[in-house]
């Protein structure tokens, strides 16, 4: 892996001088890609499957259960009215101000972004955007006339520029350089994509309810902060998404006659900020710090004592955490960021007993939330009950069934209860999750010698080898 990216950067610094900037997209859709689309529907498939492969094993990708239930909330939103299938998105720890889409309709969103952002519309209309190309299939209409990249090596750019590996501009000049003939129409095609990609995103704004202004407000506040740096500095999301006037001034015009009178933010969207304020802090007393003297004189008290309460967590000061949750809570006894940390707040305090309540209550009235189940089960964990845990979560990767989190958490909960046969087994899943195909053998050839008595196992263990097999030997 190492090598493919340092080939990659070498790459993408040939090129630099092809592109200032093009956003990478691809979306693996059936019907409409394969028109413009010079791979064939297995190699489609096998670009997807090797990304989200490549994305599972980074370390970069934030996988906070509550964080990923937002955003991908937000999402199933915009597509509704869009029209078109949800994606998925997933955050990327990063400085950058950028996001990117991926094949299969996989879009990463930088933590700097989320944090650069000031309302829900403005976050919500850069995610629209992002799926605005996706649904017009941009990038397989422009490369419709070649096939230079082997899927490996592209998978392999592709999410070696979505997890910031890669600067987004270098990379996407790499690709375009990669493709004979690319020159001024080219240029001028990807200038139209991105006018596409805003008319689009902006209807999906309107039909949302959301604020349509969102997005020509973003680009906007990019396009000034970045006036007073050296062009080196400019943000990744306007070196990857070219930005003229012209194009700011037509956004601001499609939207103005369909504006209202006011666009109150959701709670969720302020808390999840908070949410990521605290996963991307280095030091958690500055942080600490930074509550208290922000929440004085900040919009948003209940995000602002809600990030203090992480804040607290962070810095095992749980007595702290729990006497500011109890007014959040009086406010407002549903909203799950409250609550999950008032539980994980009582856990930590050795209150295993009422924190599993809680949760318990939760999971069994919605058995389909994602961020539940996961919590719950680190509860049952935390308190020595892996058994209980273990059932949870297996009811879990059921539903969500290429979920790395679930997956390693049901096999530690497995090992922990002394069922080491099905924690390698699960375990081995996990690894194919992240493309490890060896790894997961030898965990199924260790499954297999442990599950002797159980026949059953033995033979689901043997059927995996052999696909895994098959798999390699195509």
């Amino acid at each position: 892996m190492h090598n493919i990216l340092n080939l990659l950067s070498n790459i993408a610094r040939s090129f630099k001088h092809v592109c200032a900037g093009f956003t990478l997209l691809l979306l693996t859709l059936p019907d409409l890609t394969w028109a413009f689309s010079p791979y064939s529907n297995s190699e489609l498939d096998e670009l997807e499957k090797q990304f989200i492969q490549q994305i599972n094993q980074s370390s970069s990708v934030i996988r906070t259960p509550l964080a990923n239930q937002y955003i991908n909330h937000l999402a199933k939103v915009l597509a509704l009215h869009g029209q078109l299938p949800a994606p998925y998105f997933f955050i990327v720890k990063s400085n950058e101000i950028n996001a990117f889409a991926g094949p299969g309709g996989y879009i990463g969103v930088n933590t700097q972004l989320i944090l650069a952002s000031d309302n829900e519309s403005e976050l919500a209309a850069v995610m629209a955007h992002e799926m605005s190309h996706v649904r017009q299939h941009h990038l397989y209409r422009m490369i419709e006339h070649e096939k230079q990249m082997q899927v490996p090596m592209l998978a392999s750019m592709l999410a070696s520029i979505a997890l910031g590996v890669i600067n987004p501009a270098l990379g996407s000049g790499a690709l375009m350089g990669s493709i004979t003939g690319f020159a001024q129409d080219n240029i001028n095609f990807v200038r139209s994509n991105e006018k596409e990609a805003d008319r689009i995103g902006i209807d999906m704004l309107i039909k949302s309810g959301l604020d349509p202004r969102g997005m020509a407000n973003f680009f906007k506040k990019m396009q000034q902060n970045s006036r007073y740096y050296y062009t080196a500095n400019v943000p990744a999301i306007l070196r990857s998404h070219p930005m003229d006037e012209d194009r700011i001034a037509e956004a601001e015009n499609r939207s103005v006659n369909h504006v209202r009178s006011s666009y109150p933010d959701s709670l969720d969207y302020h808390l999840f900020k908070e949410l990521i304020r605290n996963e991307v802090a280095s030091d958690t007393n500055l942080l600490v710090q930074y509550y208290q003297k922000e929440c004085t004189k900040h919009n948003t008290p209940l995000a602002c004592e809600y990030g203090h309460v992480l804040a607290f967590q962070a810095s095992n000061q749980y007595q702290q955490a729990k006497s500011h949750l109890a007014p959040l809570l009086q406010h407002d006894p549903n909203n799950l960021f409250f609550f999950f940390s008032m539980a994980k707040a009582e856990a930590s305090s050795g209150d295993f007993t009422t924190a599993i309540t809680r949760l318990r209550e939760l999971q069994a009235n919605h058995p389909e939330n994602y961020a539940a189940a996961i919590e719950y089960g680190e509860i049952l964990m935390a308190s020595n009950k892996p058994e209980q845990a273990a059932s949870v979560l297996l009811k879990a990767s059921r539903q969500f069934k290429d979920d790395l989190t679930i997956c390693e958490q049901l096999a530690r909960a497995q090992a922990d209860s002394h069922h080491k046969d099905y924690a390698y087994f699960t375990l081995a899943q996990c690894h194919l999750l992240q493309g490890e195909q060896r790894d997961a053998v030898n965990k199924l050839k260790i499954a297999k010698t442990l599950s002797k008595k159980d026949p059953m196992l033995s033979m689901r263990i043997q059927a995996k080898i052999d696909e895994i097999k098959d798999m390699s030997d195509k």
